[in-house]
């Protein structure tokens, strides 16, 4: 469907999807839990295919993750916006919110900050499940740095010395930053 609306090649729009919803999704489940990631996801892309199509991305305004987050932003909303025209139970109750309504000046740094947080688990999740390295590799990474697990104690489980030990620390998280950049329009 992508493919026919914006003329774009197939492989491509696989990698894209490939490397972004998992991004997407994790980016969802922080700024909200009451909808389902996959739906809001889905709905996004079609959005997104809609404005690439009609050629409506103008990345002299905007780099394109901040063009993503903000479409992901305005399709909570927009749910959000749905979901009380139905009278769905509100998940905040008007008393609880203040006299006046204010933007927070920061929050454009905090969705920046949740964007880098889910880039970075997505590409991490991609490194550890969806390349070569080998199933110590992945296990050793795992255990020390996602587990917090001391060198000694990693070194013990594994049969390996420190030196070794950070040489896989080295080149796991140089595979995440490539992944991480592909992710990013810098």
């Amino acid at each position: 469907m992508a493919t026919e609306a914006t003329g774009g090649g197939g492989a491509a729009w696989s990698r894209f999807f490939a490397l972004y919803t998992p991004a997407m999704k994790r980016f969802v489940q922080m700024i909200d839990y009451n909808h389902d990631p996959d739906d809001v996801v889905q709905q996004v892309y079609m959005h997104l295919v809609k404005i690439l199509s009609e050629r409506r991305y103008n990345a002299e305004k905007s780099r394109f993750r901040t063009f993503l987050k903000m479409l992901i932003r305005r399709q909570l909303i927009g749910i959000y916006r749905r979901d009380q025209s139905h009278g769905a139970e509100a998940t905040v109750s008007l008393d609880d919110l203040p006299d006046t309504l204010v933007v927070q000046p920061d929050q454009g740094v905090a969705l920046d900050l949740a964007w880098d947080k889910a880039r970075h688990d997505a590409a991490v999740e991609h490194v550890l499940t969806k390349t070569a390295l080998s199933a110590k590799t992945k296990a050793v990474y795992r255990a020390f740095v996602l587990e917090g697990k001391s060198a000694e104690e990693v070194c013990r489980q594994f049969g390996i010395d420190n030196n070794y030990l950070r040489q896989i620390k080295f080149r796991v998280e140089k595979a995440i930053a490539l992944v991480e950049a592909e992710l990013s329009d810098e």
